[in-house]
């Protein structure tokens, strides 16, 4: 199939497009690299500099290019900065899927795999999270995917795919997360391993088996694995939202300590208060995708904290 994958030079988007290779598609990256990396690029990908708010040159695209799906991954995906900036999160994460729709349906391209958050609930009443749990995102960012993913429900004779994704990790060889200062935890310790400094555990008194905050970790190459389901899905002519995670999660000294034996090494890490919103447990019920895709997650925590280490030392990220 010829796919276009917006954000293809970034995290999720480079690992995936390597994956759609793998299966003999025909992809081209669109990304303005504002936070893809040109070392992501995969060699056998046609890629194209733009930006989705750019409709002059999505139609380029359309026009000159046969393209059978969208793989919608480009978005800005930071909270703390969505909370500075919301108007960027709106434009970049809404108007953008919403521009991506406009040229599709022009030209006629009407199957869609969009990335979406586990944002979208917000602190959610039930664990593990269902996908039919309320959605009441607590900041922008979560607010711009939940807006977007109406736009896609509502547009008429699309068939999509929509996964919501929980805590992504790991590496696949040389594509992975190339965030010099990284925010998410894995990519953290692996950084903090590597440069010999004390990690910090943001409070130990939370209602779970150690204190510790307890979270839904999924292995990268999972997620890639999972669009690469979406396709033979939507072939089928059939539309779904799936939560992608383990449907049970680990703490983070959990991981903390997993990444000290994975890795050798051995060090102290120091508790801090806890931050303001962490909720107790985040898990995502995979049972619906499970059932629909045939989908499970292949890849441990080790597998993730490993891939993400040997990626930085590779990679020269530290």
């Amino acid at each position: 199939m010829n796919i276009l994958i917006t954000g293809g030079a970034g995290y999720i988007g480079s690992v995936t497009v390597n994956k759609l290779i793998q299966n003999k598609h025909n992809v081209i990256i669109y990304d303005d690299l504002s936070c893809g990396h040109k070392q992501l690029i995969h060699p056998h990908a046609k890629f194209i500099k733009g930006d989705i708010l750019d409709v002059d040159k999505l139609d380029d695209i359309f026009k000159n290019n046969p393209i059978d799906i969208v793989f919608h991954f480009a978005a800005k995906i930071v909270v703390s900065e969505s909370v500075k900036l919301p108007k960027l999160y709106r434009d970049v994460n809404t108007i953008g899927t919403q521009n991506i729709l406009d040229v599709m349906t022009k030209y006629h391209c009407n199957k869609l795999i969009f990335t979406s958050t586990a944002a979208v609930y917000g602190n959610p009443k039930n664990i593990p999270i269902d996908e039919n749990d309320n959605k009441e995102p607590i900041n922008p960012y979560g607010q711009s995917k939940l807006d977007a993913e109406d736009l896609i429900i509502k547009r008429r004779n699309m068939k999509y795919v929509i996964f919501r994704f929980f805590n992504v990790a790991g590496a696949d060889n040389e594509f992975g997360e190339m965030n010099k200062h990284p925010t998410h935890l894995i990519p953290c310790i692996s950084k903090l391993l590597i440069e010999n400094k004390t990690p910090i555990i943001y409070g130990n008194q939370y209602k779970t088996r150690d204190g510790t905050c307890l979270r839904d970790y999924i292995h990268v190459i999972d997620i890639a694995s999972a669009c690469i389901d979406g396709v033979e899905y939507l072939k089928n002519n059939k539309v779904g939202i799936f939560n992608l995670g383990s449907n049970s999660g680990n703490t983070v000294l959990e991981v903390v300590r997993e990444a000290c034996k994975v890795n050798n090494i051995s060090f102290k890490y120091q508790v801090e208060k806890p931050r303001s919103g962490d909720p107790d447990e985040l898990i995502a019920s995979n049972q619906f995708v499970k059932q629909e895709l045939g989908w499970s997650p292949q890849y441990s925590l080790k597998d993730m904290i490993k891939s993400d280490y040997d990626f930085r030392i590779l990679m020269k990220l530290n």
